[in-house]
C-alpha cells in the first residue's frame, strides 16, 4: 500500500544552486544527492538501451531521447533526472532550454546497490503520480526489466496498475514508441565478454 509521505519546502530554485559537479533530485521539496558514479554494468545498460531506441526513432523522426544527467521537471518541488528519457515528437513542447518541464512519455531507471529502493519505490511513486506513461527499471545483476505503466493517481499518491517482468530470451515491447521491439539480452551484453575473448 503507497501511502502519501511528508513534504518539504525546497523549490527548484533551491535544487538550481546545488554545486555542478554534484548530482541532485528534488522529491516533494527535499534534495536526495545521488551516487556520484554509475558502475560498469550500469553503463553498458543505459548505452545499449539507449542505442536501441535512439536509432529507430531517430531515423523515423518519432521523437526524442536524452541520457543523464537531464532534468525533469514536474512540478516547482519535484525535479528528477532519470539514467533515460523520451518524449515523442508531438510533444516536443515540454522540452525547453533549461529541462523536460513535464512528465516524457517513457523514463528508464538503471538499478545500483545505492538506488535500489529509491527507484523501486520512491522514483516509482514519482512517476505514477505526476502521469509518466512508462517507466521502465533495468536490473543489470539479474538482467530483467521491470515494465510499468498505466499510472493512475488522486493527486497525492501514484501507483502503475500494470507491470511486466522480462528477463533473457524475453522481448520487450514499448507502447510510447509503436513497431519497436527489444530482445532483453540485447540491452544487457557486454562488449567486455569480446575483449576478454580476444586477449591471448
Amino acid at each position: 500500500m503507497v501511502t502519501a509521505k511528508p513534504k518539504g519546502k525546497l523549490t527548484y530554485a533551491n535544487y538550481a544552486a546545488t554545486p555542478d559537479d554534484e548530482r541532485w533530485e528534488l522529491i516533494d521539496g527535499v534534495l536526495y544527492r545521488m551516487a556520484p558514479a554509475p558502475n560498469v554494468k550500469h553503463q553498458i545498460a543505459s548505452k545499449n538501451l539507449g542505442r536501441l531506441i535512439d536509432v529507430p526513432v531517430t531515423a523515423g523522426g518519432l521523437g526524442l531521447l536524452l541520457y543523464a544527467p537531464a532534468d525533469v521537471i514536474l512540478s516547482e518541488q519535484t525535479t528528477v533526472q532519470p539514467d533515460l528519457l523520451y518524449v515523442s515528437a508531438g510533444r516536443f513542447r515540454i522540452i525547453t532550454q533549461r529541462a523536460c518541464e513535464g512528465p516524457p512519455d517513457l523514463v528508464v531507471e538503471i538499478l545500483s546497490p545505492s538506488n535500489t529502493a529509491h527507484d523501486l519505490a520512491v522514483k516509482r511513486e514519482i512517476y505514477a503520480r505526476y502521469g509518466v506513461p512508462e517507466y521502465l527499471i533495468l536490473n543489470p545483476d539479474a538482467e530483467t526489466v521491470l515494465a510499468l505503466s498505466t499510472p493512475v493517481s488522486d493527486g497525492s499518491i501514484g501507483v502503475y496498475t500494470s507491470e511486466t517482468r522480462y528477463r533473457s530470451g524475453d522481448t520487450l515491447t514499448i507502447g510510447a514508441i509503436p513497431g519497436l521491439a527489444i530482445a532483453v539480452a540485447d540491452i544487457f551484453a557486454s562488449p567486455l565478454q569480446w575483449v576478454r575473448r580476444a586477449a591471448p
